[in-house]
């Protein structure tokens, strides 16, 4: 779940950077410090310290970001330094990323599969898709050992189960009610 403060400094640096013309640029930019953020745990233990003062976190911020991302990326977390909210930083990532998608009518889902989709079929899957909502689809391919077979789409709160697993629930239900009628 993401804070409301996140989702407002997201929200108004999309709305600075469509402004601006920089939208690409800024997406770009929000990949690099979110991965940048991901692949590094000391990274985000250390913005998230109390303890060290603002002046050496934005010396190690500046020394990493400052000729990575444009100008007006810099000048989101210096900001975010002064209002002593750095740590927000990866939770702001993840919230422009959502806007992006949403500004470009793109629609992430999550595929979870027994076995890994080929790329016939995640194309096949991806059409689709597209089709039954008139949206964009990205999607990130999951392998769930524990599936028996068959496949789930999340989009957002909906679920679409047609596992195995899931349709032999449904038989099994099927099957008690009619013993019991």
């Amino acid at each position: 779940m993401s804070s409301t403060a996140a989702r407002r400094y997201a929200n108004a640096f999309l709305e600075t950077v469509i402004e601006e013309g920089k939208l690409e640029m800024a997406k770009d930019d929000m990949l690099t410090i979110s991965s940048t953020l991901k692949s590094s745990k000391e990274l985000r233990l250390f913005l998230n310290n109390r303890i060290i003062n603002s002046a050496q976190k934005k010396a190690a911020l500046e020394s990493i970001f400052a000729k990575e991302v444009d100008k007006l990326t810099f000048n989101l977390i210096k900001l975010l330094l002064k209002k002593k909210r750095e740590g927000l930083l990866m939770e702001i990532t993840q919230n422009f990323q959502t806007l992006y998608n949403r500004h470009h009518g793109i629609i992430i889902a999550s595929i979870y599969t027994a076995s890994e989709l080929s790329d016939k079929q995640s194309k096949a899957l991806v059409k689709q898709l597209e089709k039954s909502t008139g949206k964009t689809i990205e999607i990130n391919a999951h392998v769930d050992k524990d599936m028996i077979g068959g496949m789930m789409v999340r989009i957002d709160d909906t679920v679409i189960d047609g596992s195995v697993k899931f349709k032999l629930n449904q038989l099994k239900e099927k099957f008690t009610s009619a013993a019991v009628d």
